[in-house]
């Protein structure tokens, strides 16, 4: 791509900044549209874009969502390949395979490198590509970003496929599978034999490595013959056949390397081995309802947020059952999820801004409108919409020069408040409700026969009760005080048994008697409202002092009790046990003696 052409010293605060070459690249084509631009004006942009791509990126391996939770055991920075996997790279116009550990080592030796937690990364030098499928399943160069490594974990997976190929990754490696005819990601760990990865090229077993020759083509040009791929819409396409290879074996194996490394790529973040095995660098690039699971605290750290009556639980989530054609009809599903499943801008396309003039500019996807707003016709209509949700939500005018894009400013030029509009409206829900930030639809065998059943990351129970094609008679959320502000004090009830049994049965304590749970749960509510078991709860209100005192905080109960001149009437146990004396229970619980007769007159005594 040719680069436009720029005085030096209006390039030069470009090629300091430590922008990626993607970004450099647009800047340069703003400021090259444009004749009134200076020095001074360049600095400022360079600045303004800088400070945003620090705030919105999200640095490559760095745990994100579900990832974050489910990388127990295995932190989620540890998405790489082996250091002895080789890869396919393009320098400068060039095509070769490269050892992945060897390629970025040598690159980062001149390298300023940043550190994350365990690992290093750092911007990739211009002019190298990789190729990497996108979306519609074709394969196309793409500029390589960053590189990172971390220190290997204790075993990585090695994946052999039906055509020979092989691939060596951690377990928390993503990579990714055709699902329902999306390619959706899926962790390394999660693969089974059988499952299938995108492969392309002519594969030589000898050689463990595609045929090169098939990611380039001649072209004729004034000066001779040359060779480049494939231009398509502005992108440069390889003229070759994606073929979903299965999976015929996965083993776990030691690696005897210090390090594993990891590319990031625009787009889907995919890249290609040598072997032309399609990987994945994160998971955060993918968003699709049904791919990871729902992540909610259990065990100890459950009970402790049930028993202690907690606002609000750690990991707020909702079970969704549907009604009538909305439990049967994967169509209808999807206008229930985007009804609860909070829609921000980020999810209907692209955000950008021109600092030069002052505006904010949002490119609609359409697809994505037409998904999220299945019951509105017009394209028109749902663009207005969001037009009339963001004057609202930040007391902006919008215009549309064009019927899927959106663009506002400042009311006045000011670089502060144009970053502050766009921070603004990253947290403006268009769709949805605010409080649930995921919903995962899955289909279950339940006794009516096969239904979809929606899971939500984020918890708001009356408003979905509300919604069209919710059956409220089964929907339930696992914070009980939202159950009883809606639904009551007995239903409450209810919920604190069936969580509670529910988290036990998880840890394999099954044979554990519902009744200790009811009579928990008949203590916590019996007055009519939530009550937690501590001193700030039932505890904390028994009418005796000692066994108050006993429980939590002993000196501040003993002189609260003093000040007030409580009486202790020693009717329990706990402070009875206290001050030496027999509990009411027993033979402890008899006060009266009785003396009996002997049959010949004399005492039982004698």
């Amino acid at each position: 791509m040719t680069e436009p052409d720029l005085a030096d010293d209006v390039a030069a605060p470009i090629d300091a900044s430590g922008l990626p070459e993607r970004l450099q690249r647009e800047i340069r084509e703003t400021v090259a549209a444009r004749s009134d631009v200076d020095v001074d004006h360049v600095e400022q942009i360079v600045e303004a874009v800088e400070s945003q791509y620090r705030e919105t990126r999200v640095d490559p391996l760095d745990p994100v969502g579900t990832v974050s939770a489910q990388s127990i055991g295995e932190p989620g920075t540890q998405m790489s390949l082996d250091d002895s996997e080789r890869v396919l790279v393009r320098r400068n116009g060039q095509t070769d395979t490269v050892r992945i550990g060897t390629f970025v080592d040598s690159l980062m030796e001149d390298r300023e490198t940043r550190e994350f937690d365990d690992h290093e990364v750092a911007l990739a030098p211009d002019g190298l590509e990789v190729p990497s499928l996108s979306a519609d399943e074709t394969v196309e160069w793409k500029p390589l970003e960053e590189i990172s490594r971390h220190e290997t974990p204790d075993e990585l997976l090695r994946f052999e496929l039906e055509s020979g190929r092989t691939i060596r990754a951690t377990k928390a490696h993503s990579f990714v599978t055709r699902e329902d005819g999306d390619i959706v990601p899926v962790e390394a760990d999660s693969l089974e034999a059988g499952d299938r990865l995108p492969t392309f090229g002519e594969y030589d077993p000898a050689a463990r490595r595609i045929d090169l020759a098939e990611l380039e083509r001649a072209v004729a040009t004034d000066g001779g013959v040359r060779t480049e791929s494939a231009v398509t819409a502005g992108r440069e396409v390889i003229d070759v056949n994606v073929v979903w290879d299965r999976i015929e074996s996965i083993e776990t194996v030691e690696s005897d390397h210090e390090h594993v490394y990891d590319f990031s790529v625009e787009g889907l973040e995919t890249f290609t081995t040598a072997e032309g095995v399609v990987t994945h660098n994160t998971m955060n690039t993918f968003h699709y309802a049904g791919v990871a699971e729902i992540d909610v605290t259990q065990g100890l750290p459950r009970l402790i947020e049930l028993v202690d009556a907690r606002k609000t639980p750690d990991t707020p989530m909702m079970t969704v059952h549907l009604d009538g054609d909305y439990a049967t009809d994967r169509e209808r599903a999807h206008e229930v999820v985007w009804q609860i499943e909070a829609t921000r801008i980020l999810a209907l396309g692209d955000v950008s801004t021109n600092v030069a003039d002052m505006l904010v500019r949002i490119d609609l996807n359409e697809e994505t409108l037409q998904e999220r707003w299945p019951t509105v016709d017009g394209l028109d209509d749902i663009a207005s919409e969001i037009a009339g949700t963001i004057e609202s939500a930040l007391g902006v005018d919008t215009v549309r020069p064009e019927e899927t894009v959106v663009e506002f400013g400042p009311d006045q030029p000011s670089y502060r408040r144009l970053l502050q509009l766009v921070e603004e409206l990253r947290e403006v829900v268009f769709k949805g409700i605010d409080e649930i930030s995921r919903v995962v639809i899955r289909k279950e065998e339940l006794e009516e026969g096969e239904e979809f059943v929606l899971y939500t990351e984020g918890s708001s129970f009356g408003d979905v009760l509300d919604i069209e094609g919710v059956d409220a008679s089964r929907t339930t959320c696992n914070n009980i005080h939202e159950i009883h502000e809606d639904l009551g004090i007995e239903a409450a009830r209810e919920a604190i048994i069936n969580e509670t049994m529910n988290t036990l049965e998880e840890q394999g304590l099954d044979d554990v008697n519902v009744r200790h749970l009811m009579l928990v749960a008949d203590i916590m509510t019996n007055n009519g409202e939530i009550e937690s078991i501590g001193r700030h709860g039932i505890s904390g209100n028994k009418d005796s002092v000692l066994a108050r005192a006993a429980f939590e905080v002993t000196v501040n109960h003993l002189l609260d009790a003093a000040i007030h001149g409580e009486v202790d009437a020693l009717d329990g146990v706990t402070e009875n046990v206290i001050v030496g004396k027999p509990i009411k229970l027993g033979t402890g619980d008899v006060d009266l003696r009785m003396s009996a007769k002997r049959a010949d007159g004399g005492s039982a005594d004698d």
